[in-house]
């Protein structure tokens, strides 16, 4: 044990203290009562302490400390309804989850004291010291703290063209031997029967300069993992228009949506953001045909033959909404003579003009699309044949007439 440690020293409780000791090892000394323990791997009893930099209440378990309080306390300590965001800020620098962390009290502006993240025992009837607690360590053992989707101290952008949306996750690290390293599910052994997954987001208010708004978002109940993952949902945050959000992740100790006074809360990770950019989809048309031309860009088509054309338009795809093209969804809008304006329907069609049906755009990359034709009839009217007209293109997705680019000016034979 003393050569496996790095110590210089044969003394029991020396080698039980010893800073290092790999925390995330599932078996090693813990402080629990008897002399003889067969495979302790957390306390026999809930000891209470403070964190060393935000000074979170934190039990101890699995020789580390865990962030957890109740709702009420959390309000009351940490910013009221922000209290999540502004509690977990700095979460990284404090000694939790196993490792050390800055002393705030000791500290100075030129002198950074630094607190150990671990527990072990203290000696006596109730906490000795065991030296086969060391049975089965793993000197290698890695931290085996929860993941998520949710972005921590970094920022990422999600462009939406309907309403803004997150797919939030709560999963197992997959790259670590549960049966060597202390799990979450060891540090919190009820995590399936009471525990559930939430997110707190902050933004600025849309009212003033200064105001921020708060929301909690339940995500689910904690489960035992199928595909590694506890708890996941699609939340849709309703924000508003373009926002920058922070958010932060935490589990409560309710089965439900609701976050009670005496609701037990456990942070997890420090915050991060996510920029939500409005991004509609790009729809263009791409090149035109009439009469016996063949398809060409609309700036090197001459005329118009017999009132008709099809058009082949280029729609983007997006990452969060499929698109049905049906007929009538397009028109064009042919202007001549004087100030006289005739709308044409569009059928989508195949490059001959033949009618098919529907297409749907499948949901993708922005940068991917489909090609769709469209035939446009009765483009204009008889009677105006030689003259020059003005030929755009409009699609109505959302109730309105919006402009397709480009389009062009031609004879109407």
């Amino acid at each position: 044990v003393k050569q496996a440690l790095g110590e210089s020293s044969n003394d029991l409780a020396t080698l039980c203290k010893s800073e290092n000791i790999n925390i995330w090892s599932k078996y090693k000394p813990i402080s629990c009562k008897g002399e003889f323990k067969e495979y302790p791997i957390r306390e026999d009893s809930e000891e209470i302490v403070t964190s060393s930099y935000n000074k979170y209440t934190c039990v101890v378990r699995c020789g580390m400390n865990i962030p957890m309080d109740t709702y009420k306390n959390l309000r009351y300590n940490y910013g009221g309804e922000g209290f999540a965001i502004e509690a977990c800020k700095e979460l990284y620098i404090d000694n939790v989850y196993g490792v050390r962390g800055i002393d705030k009290d000791a500290s100075t502006n030129s002198h950074t004291v630094y607190a150990s993240g671990k527990h072990f025992p203290k000696g006596g009837a109730n906490s000795p010291y065991r030296l086969g607690d060391f049975r089965n360590y793993n000197s290698k053992a890695i931290s085996n703290m929860f993941r998520s989707s949710i972005p921590t101290l970094f920022n990422v952008e999600v462009y939406y063209s309907s309403t803004p949306k997150f797919n939030c996750v709560l999963y197992k690290n997959t790259n670590v031997d549960d049966n060597t390293n202390v799990t979450m599910e060891d540090i919190i052994t009820d995590l399936y029967l009471a525990w559930s997954f939430w997110i707190q987001i902050c933004y600025d208010s849309p009212y003033n300069n200064t105001d921020k708004i708060y929301k909690n978002y339940y995500v689910g109940n904690c489960e035992k993992p199928t595909d590694f993952i506890y708890a996941s949902r699609e939340i849709t945050f309703d924000v508003g228009n373009d926002k920058d959000v922070t958010i932060v992740p935490f589990l409560a100790y309710t089965r439900n949506a609701t976050l009670y006074d005496n609701t037990k809360i456990i942070f997890i990770s420090p915050p991060g953001a996510i920029s939500f950019k409005y991004y509609p989809r790009q729809i263009n048309m791409e090149s035109i045909k009439s009469g016996s031309s063949g398809f060409v860009d609309f700036s090197s088509l001459r005329e118009l033959v017999g009132a008709t054309c099809i058009c082949k338009a280029r729609i983007y795809k997006l990452p969060d909404a499929t698109f049905t093209v049906n007929d009538g969804i397009f028109r064009s809008v042919c202007k001549y003579g004087n100030n006289k304006t005739t709308y044409g329907r569009g059928y989508v069609s195949n490059s001959s003009g033949q009618d098919t049906g529907s297409v749907t755009i499948p949901e993708g990359d922005r940068t991917d699309y489909i090609e769709v034709y469209i035939r446009f009839d009765n483009v204009y009217e008889g009677g105006y044949y030689g003259q020059m007209c003005q030929l755009s293109f409009e699609i109505n997705i959302d109730g309105e007439w919006k402009q397709v680019p480009p389009g062009g000016s031609y004879i109407m034979r």
